[in-house]
């Protein structure tokens, strides 16, 4: 059956695919749209911190005292998970369409030290003190694997960003 009826429908919106920066890296949202065309590749991704990973925030309880808690973390390691933060296109990026970053270095425990050789606690602190400080609120350019499951256990269907190295770009340099 035929009908003169006219939709007036709205234009069309213009979408424009994200494209690779000028100096190389790529966006938090070229990644999300195009992540696997890099699967298993190393890449540079600028974005600005929106979280971090707090393993005692994460486990603390509302009756946990500073000193159970401080006692917790000593004695029950494996109740953390591993380093991980969430970086997105702008400070106002909700968490959930950001890009998580995972195994970045963090400061060895006690029982860590005694139970690795010497040479691979140097490794590990070396990597450390090579990690710049960094905030929520920080823009960062983090060089690492693009994959969809890290190395130690990390998986993410979306894509994720085993840490390599990074630059906080909010950080004044250093002479």
């Amino acid at each position: 059956m035929e009908t003169n009826i006219k939709l007036d429908l709205p234009a069309v919106p213009a979408f424009v695919v994200p494209q690779p920066n000028p100096d190389g890296s790529h966006s938090v949202a070229e990644m999300r749209l195009n992540g696997k065309t890099f699967l298993d590749q190393e890449v540079r991704v600028k974005g600005t911190v929106l979280w971090i990973y707090d393993c005692a925030t994460a486990i603390r309880t509302p009756e946990m005292s500073d000193k159970d808690l401080k006692e917790v973390l000593a004695t029950q390691p494996e109740r953390c998970t591993r380093p991980q933060f969430i970086i997105g296109e702008d400070a106002g990026a909700k968490t959930e369409r950001g890009i998580q970053v995972v195994e970045y270095p963090r400061p060895l425990r006690k029982d860590e030290k005694t139970a690795l050789g010497d040479e691979l606690v140097a490794e590990m602190e070396a990597a450390l003190a090579a990690l710049p400080p960094f905030a929520v609120g920080d823009e960062v350019m983090v060089t690492g694997v693009w994959s969809l499951k890290s190395p130690k256990g990390f998986l993410n269907s979306e894509g994720l960003l085993t840490y390599g190295s990074m630059v906080n770009l909010s950080a004044p340099a250093t002479p």
